[in-house]
């Protein structure tokens, strides 16, 4: 019995591509069809004497159904066993291990293969999800804190330890002794302090607002809807992972929410990834500079008649390149990680043979 996949994310307008261009064409459905007929009369007698007659008529009712199904698992697993068959692909860990990662062979092995697949750790990030939270911290903090609190207070111990506060309280106040009365006062408001810390301390701090309004901004401008998904194949490998964005409309599971809810954010169960690689990180930085021809000419060179659009090229254009140092930290995307766009997100379940039931 072959292995069954838990599809979480399937992207079928990439793999309907894929397969097409390796086996010339796709079958995107078959149709079953159903028909049912009946039968109904609607005669009545007359008797005239002379002889009888029937009044009426037979009616048929013929009704037909026609049920479509796209088999999208059947299509996926066709396209990834014909990726490797004809070479397009490459799996970490077994036809790329984590001493070509780490000597940086594995960047040659990337370059001259489309797809990638492996299976490891998952890491779940949906900016939207987080930019609704920072729109709500201080509400859910506030909630949170007072949990805590409330919980504290009413633990046996502290519960305890309050009641003799209240004790001494009154016991202070009956106190004539002035020097000895403030003393008490102020071992007591020592004592008070402490409590207040510890269950501060157990606390969730506070974020001042112009940080989550700066998070807010920086989610709305930089990464508006991305979704992303960190595949960690290997457990003793940190600084490398695949990188990829997650289309919502390609999950299995429409609500997202439901997602996190199900697997959290950081999955427990590992999870397998298959993707067509978009960018590789070189260890030596940047390869490609698109700057450099106007970096050729001379600087100090006063603007030729006519080259007015040249140089009004070059300044737009510098505007762009510019950004690039954001576009790189909102991309996290380094060496030795890789991203890729996924076609596919699952979990791998192979057959137990010892729950296998026997009849």
């Amino acid at each position: 019995m072959h292995e069954v996949k838990d599809f979480i994310y399937l992207d079928m307008e990439k793999v309907s591509s894929l397969y097409s261009q390796l086996t010339g064409g796709i079958i995107q459905q078959y149709e079953a069809s159903t028909s049912s007929s009946s039968n109904s009369k609607n005669l009545r007698n007359y008797d005239f004497k002379i002889f009888k007659h029937e009044a009426g008529g037979t009616d048929s009712d013929s009704q037909s159904l026609k049920e479509t199904r796209i088999s999208h698992h059947d299509i996926y697993n066709e396209l990834e066993n014909s990726l490797f068959e004809n070479g397009y692909a490459a799996e970490i860990g077994i036809d790329i291990t984590k001493e070509q990662i780490e000597s940086g062979e594995a960047t040659n092995i990337f370059e001259n293969t489309l797809c990638v697949k492996a299976e490891g750790w998952g890491v779940l990030e949906d900016y939207e999800r987080i930019s609704r939270i920072a729109d709500n911290y201080s509400d859910i903090a506030d909630l949170i804190n007072k949990s805590i609190e409330s919980s504290f207070k009413n633990s046996p111990e502290c519960a305890e330890l309050l009641k003799k506060i209240e004790l001494q309280k009154s016991e202070i106040k009956g106190m004539k002794n002035g020097q000895q009365k403030t003393k008490r006062k102020n071992e007591l408001a020592d004592l008070e302090t402490s409590i207040q810390k510890l269950i501060e301390s157990n606390q969730i701090g506070a974020v001042e607002d112009w940080i989550i309004e700066g998070m807010r901004n920086w989610i709305r401008v930089f990464l508006p809807r991305i979704f992303n998904f960190r595949l960690y194949p290997f457990d003793d490998l940190d600084n490398f992972h695949i990188l990829s964005n997650l289309k919502r409309e390609s999950f299995i599971e429409n609500d997202t929410e439901s997602v996190h809810f199900l697997y959290g954010s950081k999955p427990s169960v590992k999870i397998s990834i298959l993707g067509v690689i978009t960018s590789i990180p070189q260890e030596s930085g940047q390869l490609f500079d698109p700057m450099q021809e106007f970096e050729d000419e001379n600087k100090d060179e006063e603007v030729e008649e006519g080259n007015e659009a040249k140089s009004i090229e070059k300044a737009f254009r510098g505007v762009f390149r510019g950004f690039d140092g954001f576009e790189e930290m909102v991309r996290t995307c380094r060496y030795p990680r890789i991203m890729v766009q996924p076609i596919a997100i699952y979990r791998t379940i192979k057959p137990n043979k010892k729950l296998q039931r026997t009849i």
